[in-house]
């Protein structure tokens, strides 16, 4: 691996981890109840939009994750090495955070389709 696609991953990964922290610190600023959301066993509904806020949040992080890997060089096992990568963050934030299972089933789910979409976004841009 050369180090074009080594600073790939490196900057694909910053970025999906940038743009979480950033995210979550805007939530929470305009929405402070979010921060406590991972310590409840029953929402309501408003609790249910601010999951799914977070869920979208992390999926357009991935794409934006994505696209930097295209940018900066970085093919298909680049963007699955950035993925599982992520992945495992969000695993051990899961196994940290049990409540509720539906938000870090979809969570998982996602990281690696929204990667590949974002870098598919960026090479068809290219194009």
């Amino acid at each position: 691996m050369n180090f074009k696609k080594i600073f790939s991953i490196i900057f694909g990964f910053g970025t999906i981890g940038l743009l979480s922290s950033v995210f979550a610190k805007i939530q929470g600023i305009f929405f402070p109840a979010s921060m406590q959301l991972f310590n409840r066993l029953t929402w309501t509904s408003y609790d249910i939009i601010q999951l799914i806020t977070k869920l979208v949040c992390v999926y357009l992080n991935c794409i934006a994750g994505g696209m930097v890997i295209s940018l900066f060089g970085g093919e298909k096992r680049e963007q699955y090495i950035t993925a599982i990568s992520i992945l495992l963050i969000v695993i051990w934030l899961w196994i940290s955070i049990i409540h509720p299972l539906w938000f870090w089933a979809l969570l998982l789910t996602g990281i690696i389709p929204f990667v590949l979409i974002g870098s598919k976004i960026k090479k068809n841009c290219s194009h």
